[in-house]
């Protein structure tokens, strides 16, 4: 239970990264790609990826692609 409310935590995060306006404003005065870095589904599972594999190891590639499609998820329900 503690990991399913740690994953949905780091979702929220990857979310609300991709409304944040200084890094909004920061990735289109770098001129980087909208993808990996607007895109919620790869910006949260690139970020969540190298702690969790760090904790968890192996596994924890699997729980970042966990986070950033429930990240996706309600993106989705929240604007459409």
């Amino acid at each position: 239970m503690e990991l399913l409310i740690k994953l949905l935590g780091i979702a929220g995060l990857g979310l609300m990264l991709q409304d944040f306006t200084p890094y909004i404003t920061l990735t289109k005065k770098l001129k980087l790609s909208d993808k990996p870095f607007r895109c919620t589904l790869c910006a949260t599972y690139w970020f969540s990826a190298p702690p969790l594999i760090t904790i968890y190891g192996l596994e924890g590639i699997a729980y970042a692609g966990f986070s950033a499609l429930v990240a996706e998820l309600i993106d989705k329900k929240l604007w459409n």
